[in-house]
């Protein structure tokens, strides 16, 4: 295969997804005081959520450094060309990290691209990538195809709280609903790169038709492909089932059970849920 796709690990790209397609996946760092984990690696999501109930510390997350890049571009071989597709620059410096050990390998030319996304949108993109690749897409062919989905990707999820975006200094646009949130559930979504507000509730029944509007109104000719996604949320997950994504007809692989993982759990916090798409041209 001339390309090679590497991703990392807020995409949510299921491992055994991820291991088909040949993609590496490149994890992010959670700390709880002065202990660091590697997502997905010395942290499961389970331990994660027990952590972050009973740690008297708040988690902060940080991007792998370079070195870490650098590990991953050199154990790739037999391939021309690496296309690196990573989370949003608006949310995290992982894309300086990954150019700084594209620069430093000199085996194969590392395309390291802002995917202008997070979490299942990114993971989206990135397998649609792996499959161009693999029908012997040139990395600026797969550089199109990943411009072409951040402008079709997107995701929107309801958080309990704006306690965690604020403390992990996420909290983007959404710094507007600050203060005036009582008894109100924020809906968010990913818009350019940015956490930006959607609307806000007075009750989960609401957030789910939220939901509901939030798909009809981004993809009114229908969608490729969905994924739900919950933080320790399964009543949410069946809800969203239930009312929106049974009735949603998805040419492409679809999700229904997507855990938000540590990186973006940090930000999001317990009981989060949303859903993500990519709208049909």
């Amino acid at each position: 295969m001339p390309v090679r796709i590497v991703t990392d690990s807020t995409s949510s790209i299921p491992v055994n997804v991820a291991t088909e397609l040949g993609v590496s996946v490149i994890p992010l760092h959670v700390h709880f005081g002065n202990t660091g984990y590697r997502e997905g690696i010395d942290l499961s999501t389970t331990e994660f959520y027990e952590l972050l109930g009973t740690s008297p510390d708040h988690p902060a997350t940080s991007q792998p450094n370079p070195a870490e890049f650098l590990e991953i571009y050199r154990q790739i071989d037999g391939v021309d060309d690496i296309v690196s597709i990573h989370l949003s620059t608006d949310l995290s410096k992982t894309i300086e990290s990954a150019r700084q050990a594209a620069a430093q390998t000199s085996q194969r030319k590392v395309h390291v691209l802002d995917s202008r996304l997070v979490s299942v949108p990114l993971a989206f993109t990135v397998i649609a990538a792996a499959h161009a690749a693999r029908a012997g897409a040139t990395a600026q062919e797969i550089s199109q195809l990943v411009d072409d989905r951040a402008h079709r990707s997107h995701v929107a999820i309801v958080v309990p709280t704006l306690e965690y975006l604020k403390r992990g200094g996420r909290i983007g646009g959404a710094s507007a609903y600050l203060g005036s949130l009582l008894n109100f559930k924020p809906v968010l979504e990913c818009r350019d790169g940015r956490v930006e507000p959607v609307t806000r509730v007075r009750s989960f029944g609401k957030a789910h038709a939220a939901l509901k509007e939030y798909v009809d109104t981004h993809a009114p000719n229908g969608v490729e492909t969905w994924a739900i996604l919950h933080a320790n949320a399964p009543e949410h997950r069946d809800r969203v089932r239930q009312e929106i994504t049974d009735n949603l007809n998805a040419a492409g692989q679809t999700f229904d059970d997507i855990a938000i993982g540590p990186v973006l759990g940090t930000h999001a916090g317990p009981g989060a849920f949303g859903i993500a798409f990519v709208a049909s041209p």
